[in-house]
């Protein structure tokens, strides 16, 4: 049990120590950028930088003398007699957490520049927006062809049907009239001639 405390106590006290060395920053792509081991330097120093899980040596610096690990034809990367790692030019590929001497010391964060976001930016809408807004545009278009088209028809066909059922009953109408007509004639009323000729019967 003591050992477990002891063991836990010791964890958070050299948590605390790096936490407490280690510094965050964030600087725009180009920019020179130097970066400063958290305790003091007494000779020579190893600078590494550990990014997407793996770490990777960049220089020993050893006062006037240093020793590059990675390649670096564009010579970005130096160092000074204090132990200092000078970044020139900083680029996006050289954000990560850089240790000195195993000891995580800086947190860096390269922006690229506004220009470049700007320009995939404007790309992006260029190239994707009209894909986008073409496709539902033209099927609306359709959609609303054949909403129109259904309601002439619909309309068409209503009025058909209205025109049917009042021809018919203006047919039964005028059966029903010719009908009463023959009821009200007496049964023993006697035709009398007009000019002569007897009146067509209309019963």
């Amino acid at each position: 049990m003591k050992v477990n405390i002891f063991c836990c106590l010791l964890a958070c006290t050299l948590g605390s120590n790096v936490a407490a060395g280690l510094t965050h920053e964030g600087v725009k792509e180009g920019t020179q950028v130097t970066l400063r081991c958290p305790h003091s330097v007494e000779g020579g120093v190893r600078w590494s930088r550990e990014s997407g899980g793996s770490r990777a040596d960049i220089l020993t610096a050893d006062g006037d003398k240093t020793t590059k690990h990675i390649n670096d034809p564009q010579k970005r990367y130096s160092s000074q007699a204090d132990g200092v790692l000078i970044v020139l030019r900083a680029a996006p590929s050289d954000s990560g957490r850089y240790f000195c001497d195993h000891e995580a010391a800086v947190e860096l964060t390269v922006i690229p520049s506004d220009h470049e976001t700007s320009a995939a930016a404007t790309t992006t809408t260029v190239t994707h927006q009209p894909a986008v807004t073409s496709a539902p545009s033209a099927s609306r278009h359709l959609f609303d062809l054949g909403i129109r088209a259904l309601v002439v028809f619909v309309c068409s066909l209503v009025l058909v049907i209205i025109y049917f059922i009042w021809r018919q009953k203006s047919k039964r109408r005028g059966t029903d009239k010719q009908l009463h007509v023959c009821d009200e004639t007496p049964a023993g009323a006697e035709l009398h001639l007009i000019n002569g000729a007897a009146p067509a019967s209309t019963c």
